[in-house]
């Protein structure tokens, strides 16, 4: 029997209360990744502190729903972010600068600008990093694994639709060329905005094709692989973790066994 529960002297009412998977004074819905990291840290400590694990229906079905969500708004927001920043930091603003204004990227830029597009995945691996740490006791698994699976979801979704999307705006743009001329029209004074000086819509046009167009479809196929990479990064993490506790623990028992 665990301590949680043979000695009432080390936890009050209140902490147990604290602790309690139904919707009351002690669980509240997480909203974000810090409120799930304090719930997370919760059991963390109870089942740290318990000679044995917890039963994994400790953690309810409602309460995976709602890691899953705020799993998967996180990955929502981060996929957003990489999909708007890797293109135009990586294919239109060193294209912009060397086709309008004659300059090439120089060494600090290159690197600050693949900096700023995966800055979003840094963030998010160090977060997860810091998470792993926790993946012990069924709960606390449990938990860890609903976060993870909610991001991962949100991760392969935008993926797939993003690749499908520039496949569709590459075919589009060979296909009806007249179509991509109205839409570079209607976003000219985007171009004049950043130019010193006045723009042909001609220019622009084969600025496109030139540049972007045949950038699209590599630009896909990176991102495709990209977040299908960084969707599968969180169970990677938690499998090494995995490993290193059962590496640990055999480690342990051949040393006791010794002696």
């Amino acid at each position: 029997m665990s301590k949680y529960w043979d000695n009432p002297e080390n936890i009050n009412e209140n902490n147990l209360n604290s602790a309690t998977p139904i919707e009351s004074e002690g669980y509240k819905k997480p909203t974000s990744l810090l409120s799930a990291l304090s719930v997370i840290q919760r059991y963390y400590v109870i089942e740290q502190n318990s000679v044995e694990d917890l039963p994994e229906d400790y953690f309810t079905f409602e309460q995976i729903v709602d890691f899953v969500k705020v799993g998967f708004k996180n990955g929502f927001i981060e996929s957003l972010l990489f999909i708007t920043l890797l293109p135009f930091f990586q294919t239109i603003y060193p294209s912009f600068k060397f086709y309008f204004l004659g300059e090439t990227l120089t060494s600090i830029e290159k690197f600050v600008l693949e900096f700023i597009s995966f800055l979003p995945m840094i963030i998010s691996t160090l977060f997860l990093i810091y998470l792993a740490k926790y993946y012990k006791g069924s709960v606390t698994k449990r938990a860890i694994f609903s976060l993870f699976f909610g991001r991962s979801i949100a991760f392969l979704l935008k993926s797939v639709l993003a690749f499908f999307l520039l496949k569709y705006l590459y075919e589009i743009s060979y296909i009806y060329p007249e179509k991509v001329y109205g839409v570079l029209d209607f976003f000219k004074f985007i171009f004049g905005f950043f130019l010193p000086y006045d723009i042909n819509l001609d220019v622009i046009y084969q600025y496109y094709y030139k540049f972007i167009a045949p950038a699209i479809k590599q630009t896909s196929r990176e991102m495709l692989i990209t977040m299908v990479f960084f969707a599968l990064l969180p169970f990677i993490t938690i499998f090494l973790k995995g490993l290193m506790l059962k590496a640990k623990k055999t480690k342990a028992l051949q040393e006791y066994e010794k002696y």
